[in-house]
């Protein structure tokens, strides 16, 4: 196990740490204490007493000053508070240690202090590298999903126009509505885009926009729909359902009989999205990009939500189902 992963488990952080302060104890009073002809239970049950009242004060250090004050930066209030405590505990450990019998061990009771100090300085180093370290990430996470992101428009504008192009040789009449409702979910793309998140009920209708815009092209598509549980305020990453509607529209195409079924189920702030298309039983004619798929994948990744995405085909159905919990709300 390596020294971070040591660091990132709890238990196993504050075992390393009480007990190594617990062996430097010993090793600096154990002379003294022996000395005095005392035996190792003494010894070792002085050393524990005296170190008790460290323990009660790093807890309620870390609980009360370096959790709600250091991690929000605020600098000036910490080192208030930090003096404060130096002075609380220089007091206390004055009056407790003659209390139990361990006014004479000197060394201890400075030792006490150092240590202390030793431990909340180590304490602010690693968390300082921490918030700069988590701060890279949060610039790169960004930076790679604005890259992600914009991947998104110029891949469904590809598939736009091979369709306009071929609707111009067959029906070019109709072709002028098409491109006003192509600009409609074009500026919702922008716009949405431009955002870490949208209302779950404007991507909700979008998609409707983009089927519908399907089933006018293709007389032969049947698109069944269902919506279920209430959607306000909860939010979702834009175009999240587009990669995986777009395909299911895309290869249910090459059929005689094209469908999709797409549900969508909301419950509390989680959503159980599954669409499922006819398709071809042997490989399919087109050739796909993957790009689609595989963005909704790392965008899952790097926004860190909790999630389970599953694709399955059996003979001509095609199946993907994805589980998402914990989604943010606008008022949150």
């Amino acid at each position: 196990m390596t020294i971070s992963k040591l660091y990132q488990n709890f238990f196993l952080r504050n075992l390393f740490v009480n007990t190594l302060v617990y062996l430097v104890i010993l090793a600096c009073v154990y002379d003294e204490i022996k000395l005095d002809g005392h035996s190792w239970s003494y010894i070792l049950s002085k050393i524990a007493v005296g170190y008790f009242p460290c323990i009660v004060w790093i807890t309620i250090f870390n609980i009360c000053i370096i959790k709600p004050v250091l991690f929000k930066k605020k600098v000036k209030t910490f080192f208030v508070l930090l003096a404060a405590y130096w002075t609380g505990f220089y007091f206390f450990m004055n009056w407790f240690f003659p209390l139990v019998g361990l006014g004479n061990f000197k060394t201890l009771q400075i030792l006490s202090l150092i240590i202390n100090g030793m431990f909340f300085y180590f304490i602010h180093v690693v968390i300082t590298k921490k918030i700069m370290d988590a701060d890279k990430d949060i610039m790169n996470f960004k930076s790679e999903l604005s890259f992600l992101k914009q991947q998104l428009n110029p891949h469904f504008l590809l598939n736009a126009m091979n369709n306009l192009y071929g609707e111009a040789l067959a029906e070019p009449d109709k072709v002028p509505d098409r491109i006003l409702n192509l600009s409609d979910m074009l500026r919702y793309q922008i716009e949405a885009s431009k955002k870490d998140y949208v209302l779950l009920e404007e991507e909700i209708a979008f998609i409707k926009k983009y089927i519908e815009y399907y089933t006018f092209r293709n007389e032969r598509l049947m698109a069944k729909q269902k919506f279920e549980g209430v959607h306000d305020e909860i939010e979702i990453p834009p175009l999240f359902f587009l990669p995986l509607v777009e395909n299911a529209v895309k290869f249910s195409a090459e059929t005689t009989e094209p469908f999709i079924n797409l549900d969508l189920k909301v419950k509390c702030r989680g959503i159980i999205f599954t669409i499922k298309n006819n398709c071809l039983d042997s490989e399919s004619r087109l050739s796909s990009t993957g790009i689609g798929i595989e963005n909704l994948k790392r965008r899952l990744e790097v926004y860190g939500l909790k999630h389970r995405l599953s694709c399955k085909k059996e003979k001509n159905m095609f199946t993907v189902k994805l589980c998402i919990w914990h989604l943010p709300t606008a008022v949150s």
